[in-house]
Formats: C-alpha cells, sequence, structure tokens
C-alpha cells in the first residue's frame, strides 16, 4: 500500500484516517486490533472520561430501542445487537432543549486533531447535531462549531468527524456534542430522538492534563456577535457573516475571518504541492486537473480565462474538461 494508506492482515489498503475508530475495514480486523498509539476509544460499555454539562437536557446512556416509536436506533453501533450501549438525547425533553456532551482536555502537536464518531438521526421531528470544540481566544474561552447536520439522515448509523477548529488547535480544548429539538412545541410525541456511539480520536489527539486557562474579567464586556457571525476579535468588536469567513475576501478590518483557513488556491508554493495535498480519485474518463488560466484548451467549451484568486491568465485552478459532454461520465 502507498505511504498514506494503511496495509491490513490481508493486503487490503485502506485509509489511516480509519484505523481504530470502532469499525472492522479491513474485514480481518486488524485496523482495530492495535490502538496503544490511540486515546481510548469510548464504546459506552464502560465509562468514559466524557461528561454532562449542566444544560436543559441531557445525554442518556441506554441500549436497546429507544424509548420512543419510529424514531432512534434498535441497537449500538460497536455490537450491533439490543444488549448494546449507546449515547441518547430525548428530543421529548421540549422545544429549544439542548444537551452538551463534553470531552477530557486535549491537545494537538500538529493541530490535526479530528473527533470520529457514529450518529443515528432516523425521525420526522429529528432537530440538529453539532460538534464544537472550546478553547482560549485572546483571553476568552470561546466556543467554535466545526460540524453541524440537520433533519433525518436514514435509519442507520452515520460515520461522522470533525477536526479542532483552527482557533483552538495550537493549544488546550475540548470537544462537545450538542443535541438541540428544534421542533414544534404543541405536539405531543416529537419523533426527533438523536443516538451517538463509538467516540474515537485521530493519532494527532493527545491528552492534556491541564485544564483551560482561566479568563480575567473584562472592565467591560465584549459585545457579543449573532448566532450567523463571527467576531473579528478588534477593538471596535466587529462582526462578520459566517458565510464571509475563509471565502478568500478580507471582511474584517484586520484580516481576522482569512487568519486561520488554511487557504488553498491551487497557486505554486515553497512546497510545491500545487494542489495542497488534494488527490484526483476519479475513475471515469474526466479528470480534474490543476489548470493555467491563460493556457489554451483543445476542446469545444472554454474554460474561465482568469482564475479567482488572482483575477489574472497567469492563476491556477481545477478543471474538468467536459468538452466532448459524454452524458453520465463523472
Amino acid at each position: 500500500c502507498s505511504d498514506d494508506k494503511f496495509t491490513c492482515g490481508n493486503n487490503v489498503c485502506i485509509d489511516k484516517f480509519v484505523v481504530c475508530d470502532g469499525t472492522d475495514d479491513c474485514g480481518d480486523g486488524t485496523d482495530e486490533t492495535d490502538c496503544s498509539q490511540f486515546l481510548p476509544i469510548c464504546t459506552f460499555e464502560y465509562d468514559c472520561e466524557w461528561f454532562n454539562n449542566e444544560e436543559s437536557a441531557r445525554w442518556e446512556i441506554i441500549e436497546g430501542s429507544s424509548p420512543t416509536s419510529n424514531t432512534g436506533p434498535q441497537f449500538d453501533h460497536t455490537t450491533g445487537i439490543p444488549s448494546g450501549h449507546y449515547l441518547y438525547f430525548e428530543a421529548d425533553a421540549g422545544y429549544g432543549a439542548s444537551a452538551h456532551y463534553t470531552s477530557p482536555y486535549l491537545k494537538s502537536e500538529f493541530g490535526s486533531c479530528t473527533l470520529r464518531f457514529y450518529y443515528y438521526m432516523y425521525g420526522e421531528d429529528i432537530g440538529t447535531l453539532e460538534i464544537k470544540t472550546v478553547g482560549i481566544v485572546d483571553g476568552f474561552e470561546k466556543p467554535e462549531t466545526v460540524q453541524a447536520m440537520k433533519g433525518e439522515r436514514g435509519q442507520l448509523w452515520n460515520r461522522g468527524s470533525a477536526p479542532v477548529h483552527p482557533f483552538h488547535k495550537y493549544g488546550t480544548f475540548q470537544f462537545i456534542i450538542v443535541a438541540t429539538n428544534i421542533n414544534a412545541p404543541e405536539k405531543s410525541e416529537i419523533r426527533g430522538d438523536i443516538a451517538v456511539d463509538d467516540l474515537s480520536f485521530s493519532l494527532d489527539c493527545q491528552a492534556d492534563t491541564s485544564t483551560l486557562p482561566s479568563t480575567p474579567s473584562p472592565t467591560t464586556l465584549p459585545e457579543e456577535c449573532l448566532e450567523d457571525e463571527t467576531a473579528c476579535n478588534d477593538s471596535a468588536h466587529t462582526c462578520v457573516k459566517n458565510s464571509k469567513v475563509c471565502d478568500f475576501v478580507n471582511d474584517c478590518p484586520n484580516n481576522y475571518d482569512e487568519a486561520f483557513c488554511g487557504a488553498c488556491n491551487f497557486e505554486e508554493n515553497d512546497s510545491d504541492d500545487i494542489n495542497c495535498g488534494y488527490e484526483d480519485t476519479s475513475t471515469g474518463i474526466f479528470q480534474w486537473e490543476n489548470h493555467k488560466a491563460d493556457m489554451p484548451s483543445d476542446g469545444v467549451f472554454k474554460p474561465p480565462v482568469e482564475d479567482h484568486t488572482t483575477s489574472s491568465g497567469s492563476g491556477h485552478y481545477m478543471l474538468v474538461d467536459h468538452s466532448h459532454n459524454l452524458y453520465g461520465e463523472s
């Protein structure tokens, strides 16, 4: 297998990211055998270091079918049988009820720590499931959403992952799993139960015995941004819309909205990796290619003559040449 793949005992190649995540991706179990370098997986078959926050509702650990009909799982993800345990949010807790489940303190040597998990969102009234990280930003404890899902996702255990937020990745931080009921309060039985199981961390996640540094009491409270806004962390308390963060345009006066994006503009750089680590995994006749805007194309349909980054013909972008127009090919 290539360096970025894990070689199974049966010589199957799998992505290294799924090693020791609670699923036998190899088919022979060898990707789940030697996990001593990873933090312990939380299967809810024994005590975990995660804990409930004091909110309007609580996550519960249960086994078997969820209490409400036509929502939730019939069994856990770990064992696949009714006696297995999983984390469960009861939507009947009321309109707007929210439950928070928080990880132990973590650190990340390379800033790539990722939470891996399995979730079950089945039912006509499913609300939202969010993954957040919380850490200290400019002296204040600040949570940031890194993954969010809303609505029904099928009658199955889905695989999910969420990386540490760029604001928190070089300090002490925690992951928080948040379930919220957003459905109408007049319903007598809400079919919106959410379940989570097999919480694991990627190899770059390390336990941190410290806690979040204490935050000083400000002489004046900082102005709050709205839920759909991001703070620029400047003296004027500027807020910008979340949709404008990491969009290659500086909207904050101090350019804070573009400071932690790990931008990939497909231009030449010092690492000689013009594609920023992305790989073309196409299997059909069409392929993604790094295209210089002013390069001629032999196809019938002409691509853009300027890129977005530099607004010039010398810039690069990714292109699929669809000139042959073969229906159904991808």
